[in-house]
């Protein structure tokens, strides 16, 4: 996991208005640990004990606020792994959580797509690390315990009744002290650990949060700062190689690279064989999430151009619902290992946006030309299609009473960050 030094991190987690709450990347890695235990021990199901496992084995202040010490976490961890998901009091079969305080019901719907989409990346970054494909070569990889749902649930909740988008490891961790009844809880009561004091400690770090410095960053992220787009990062051998590989000679910024990769992981998120440009669409908003939670922001040279997220908020069109409505789109089984890549129309959609940028004189090839050029797409097939989906998908992500009109139109936006009429499709 990539962690680095950011300030104004924290305000940025809750400044975007619509912005999903997802499970920042120190929970996805502990959530690929959990699984590869569970896979090692050939587990039927992933529970929370398996889940307790990975926090206290792990290097997190989490897991050492509820097992302080290596002795204490050992003895737990070597607990847990000797019973191997049997012998247990527990089934850990847990089908509701207790709401946090202040959560909101309306989120219910939201969190239970974040803990499916999160699971489906777990998966997918287990096979990513392991050898070939996890769906061809690999075993088959157990699902989780009512109780480990109901766990993530619960994490996702406590962080939004804490007024952050960014669920880390000690929102989990407090959800394995608050569900009843679960195995995670059985295993701390036999070893005599104390939840309330390791509820005490998590208090504590609760309450050093807003001040934290180390923040976790996407994938896409990283690779914008080791490129140089956020400011010198490594040396510069690092960064020119870093900028080349991501396509900054093509497109003028890695920024596109970056939105192709979080379109992945979206693709992924939501169950799709391949990202689709209704991947990009949502790769464009995750990356603007991302940049906020880790407190950095693009460089004002290449602000206009990358203008889209913005112009998307101000038409009303919100993240949660995008996500939410993109969930819902049929698709086919998501392949393991490294078998998700850009569609054929999403490459397509790609290289419209470069023939925009480069139409109108712009340096940069940015999210405002690749919002054009699903636009266009949609405006040309607004009935069928990928563009049909984009078009359906903007219109479901706005809020009630939204300002404008982005999808059903392929107009670009007005201002600064135009980038120049629509490309239109050429004739067969």
């Amino acid at each position: 996991m990539d962690q680095r030094r950011a300030t104004g991190a924290h305000a940025g987690a809750t400044a975007l208005i619509g912005a999903t709450t997802e499970f920042e990347p120190d929970v996805m890695d502990l959530l690929v640990e959990t699984l590869r235990r569970a896979v090692r021990r050939e587990l039927s199901a992933v529970g929370t004990d398996t889940l307790l496992d990975a926090l206290v084995m792990g290097d997190t202040d989490a897991g050492a606020a509820i097992a302080p010490g290596m002795r204490k976490a050992g003895a737990l961890g070597g607990m847990i792994s000797g019973h191997a998901g049997r012998g247990w009091a527990s089934d850990d079969e847990v089908h509701s959580a207790p709401v946090a305080a202040g959560a909101e019901a309306d989120g219910a719907e939201a969190d239970g797509v974040e803990v499916d989409a999160a699971w489906r990346e777990a998966r997918w970054r287990f096979g990513l690390g392991s050898r070939g494909s996890a769906s061809e070569s690999g075993p088959v990889l157990p699902g989780m315990t009512g109780a480990m749902r109901a766990c993530l649930l619960l994490a996702l909740r406590s962080a939004r009744a804490e007024g952050t988008t960014a669920v880390r490891c000690r929102h989990a961790a407090r959800a394995l002290l608050d569900l009843p009844d679960s195995r995670a809880r059985e295993a701390l009561l036999l070893q005599r650990l104390d939840p309330a004091a390791a509820a005490t400690a998590l208090d504590r770090l609760d309450a050093s949060a807003p001040a934290e410095t180390e923040v976790p960053e996407s994938r896409g992220v990283t690779l914008l700062r080791r490129a140089g787009t956020l400011g010198k990062s490594g040396n510069r051998l690092t960064r020119a190689l870093t900028s080349w590989t991501s396509g900054a000679a093509v497109n003028g910024s890695p920024v596109v690279f970056a939105v192709s990769v979080e379109a992945v992981r979206q693709a992924v998120r939501c169950g799709r064989a391949a990202a689709e440009p209704v991947d990009l669409l949502l790769g464009i908003l995750a990356l603007d999430r991302a940049l906020s939670v880790a407190g950095h922001s693009l460089p004002g040279s290449l602000s206009d151009a990358n203008a889209a997220p913005a112009l998307l908020r101000r038409h009303g069109v919100r993240q949660v619902s995008l996500v939410s409505s993109a969930s819902a789109i049929p698709s086919a089984a998501v392949p393991g290992g490294d078998g998700v890549r850009l569609s054929a129309a999403a490459d397509r959609t790609v290289a419209v946006a470069r023939l925009s940028a480069a139409e109108h004189g712009s340096p940069t090839v940015g999210t405002v030309h690749l919002l054009s050029a699903m636009l266009d797409e949609s405006a040309t097939d607004a009935d069928a299609g990928a563009g049909g989906v984009v078009v359906r998908l903007l219109a479901a992500g706005c809020r009630p009473g939204g300002r404008g009109r982005v999808a059903g139109r392929a107009e670009p936006p007005a201002g600064r960050m135009t980038p120049g009429p629509a490309v239109r499709r050429p004739p067969p």
